[in-house]
């Protein structure tokens, strides 16, 4: 449905050409009805215009500058023009506003208007068309450019160069120009590259995001944008050995507005390696391999971080050091967990991770390392309570693995500390409650018996000490307080469903004095027994 508005100062032209105009027969929806120019103008800055029906002659403003004005705000407005003049001159303005027609108010019926509106609505249905078609032809001609500057920085980086000249040939092609200086190389990639590709469902539009923001923030000639994999671009800007303090300093102001840039419009944290700046091929193809060859420097990285290549520390392959370490870092973690220590879980895992970054161990031995850390807390867990954990080895294995950076492993721990924690707490609270209730059910089937804290710590395999002070904080009473209550509720389904006497009774509940029951179970139901049989016969 597009949408019209009719403009003419004269009221009953409005309101014929509203009421008798089949509007959803020529798929067009009435937006408006003007007899104020100015007016219209106002709501047509409002709101999206497609066919402007207008009278000339109107006091104000006229037709014609209405028409121009309304084309400033809708380049592809469709005009036609109501007037009851028939003079050349307005024909010929008429024409170069691009006017669709111009109708006589005398010869003017519901009908011609209504055709009118229907050959507008088809030529606007195929220019819509028409670019429909041209943006998706645009849209193949730039994938298929990303392909090609993707094999060909593939090829540049893991082929051999054999033909120099044929290299430099393709490179011109897509900006690369050692006659016209030095480049640097830079690798850009997503610092949480699972996260960022679960975002936007596929690696590769992830890459063609985050090309099309960079390619677009840098502009023409600032840098060449080169797609790589999983997200990452590798970058060529312009570079001068002899302005060297200046062209670093550059570099690094536009890598810092780049990674605020696909931030705020990918909602994705990227870091960027930058190499060293070189002038011929060769020396290129090593600085990229060596640029995407650096898992080790991106491990130790911050997130959101801007680092250079001849900056970053070697990474030591201590696999005894580290070994070394694991005994006193699990019983660290261990005893977060049994302890329930939340409240030092980051500091723990922070001060561990400063450990790793200081001697900057091989990643995998990092996360090998954790791994078996955090399976042997599982296991922990896995012994304190009858049911299965809710860690499974499997899916923990593959969740360390797939952790790209020191900075998201250490995040990760956290996040697995903080459920251990929560885990280790309910299997204590259902285990203290397992034992009182057995403690319970102990005493309630041992009604006829006298049962003693003694005699129930032993049949848990407890201390009375223990048992005593746990009964207490899970129940809120004392062991000889619930006995007693349990005997007295006992007494009162006696004393309701039997003919038995109250000297009976006590004697069937182990108590040996009458006086001392029925002391008791006054205490506990405010009468005596024998008041407590007769109400509830009553």
């Amino acid at each position: 449905m597009y949408t019209v508005f009719v403009v003419d100062d004269d009221l009953p032209v409005l309101h014929y050409l509203k009421e008798a105009l089949p509007w959803e027969a020529v798929r067009c929806r009435l937006g408006g009805c003007f007899q104020d120019p100015e007016e219209a103008l106002s709501a047509a800055g409002a709101s999206q215009v497609d066919i402007l029906v207008t009278d000339i002659g109107m006091p104000g403003m006229d037709g014609m500058a209405l028409i121009r004005a309304m084309r400033l705000l809708h380049p592809k407005l469709k005009v036609v023009i109501l007037s009851c003049h028939d003079e050349f001159d307005y024909a010929q303005q008429a024409l170069k506003l691009h006017v669709t027609d111009y109708v006589l108010k005398e010869t003017m019926t519901a009908g011609l208007i209504g055709d009118l509106l229907k050959q507008m609505s088809g030529a606007l249905d195929a220019e819509r068309s028409s670019e429909a078609a041209k943006r998706d032809m645009e849209a193949k001609v730039k994938q298929n450019d990303s392909l090609l500057r993707q094999a060909f920085m593939f090829q540049t980086i893991q082929s051999p160069l054999l033909n120099v000249q044929e290299w430099e040939r393709r490179a011109q092609e897509y900006g690369i120009d050692f006659s016209r200086g030095e480049r640097v190389p830079v690798l850009a990639f997503p610092d949480r590259p699972r996260e960022a590709v679960a975002r936007f469902r596929t690696p590769e539009l992830l890459r063609d995001t985050a090309e099309n923001i960079l390619t677009e923030a840098l502009g023409t000639g600032a840098c060449e944008v080169f797609p790589y994999q999983q997200g990452e671009l590798l970058l060529l800007f312009p570079f001068s050995s002899e302005h060297r303090i200046g062209s670093w300093k550059r570099v690094d102001e536009m890598l810092r507005t780049q990674q605020k840039c696909l931030l705020q419009y990918a909602k994705v944290s990227y870091s960027f390696m930058i190499g060293l700046p070189c002038k011929e091929p060769l020396r290129l193809k090593e600085n990229l391999a060596a640029l995407v060859g650096l898992g080790k420097e991106r491990f130790y990285m911050p997130h959101g971080s801007v680092g250079r290549m001849e900056q970053a520390l070697p990474v030591a392959g201590l696999g005894d050091e580290l070994l070394a370490q694991y005994v006193p870092a699990l019983e660290d973690f261990r005893q977060l967990v049994l302890q329930e220590k939340t409240d030092s879980i980051a500091a723990t895992v922070g001060q561990w991770m400063g450990v790793m970054r200081e001697n900057r161990f091989h990643p995998v031995e990092v996360k090998e390392w954790m791994l078996k850390i955090v399976l042997e807390i599982r296991l922990r867990l896995k012994s304190l309570q009858m049911n299965q954990t809710s860690f499974s080895s499997g899916l923990l294995h593959h969740d360390v693995m797939e952790l790209t950076s020191l900075q998201e492993l250490g995040e990760w721990l956290q996040h697995f500390l903080n459920q251990a924690v929560e885990c280790a707490g309910r299997i204590r609270k259902e285990s203290k409650r397992r034992e009182v209730l057995e403690c319970q059910r102990f005493v309630a089937s041992k009604w006829q018996e006298r049962v003693g804290l003694e005699e129930a710590a032993a049949h848990l395999h407890l201390h009375p000490n223990y048992l005593s002070r746990l009964f207490k904080r899970e129940t809120g009473e004392n062991f000889v307080e619930f006995v007693t209550r349990t005997k007295m509720e006992k007494a009162q389904e006696l004393l309701e469903r039997t003919d038995k006497t109250v000297e009976e009774i006590a004697a069937m509940l182990s108590y040996e004095n009458k006086n001392y029951f029925t002391k008791l179970f006054k205490a506990h139901t405010g009468a005596l027994p024998s008041l407590y049989r007769s109400s509830k016969k009553r």
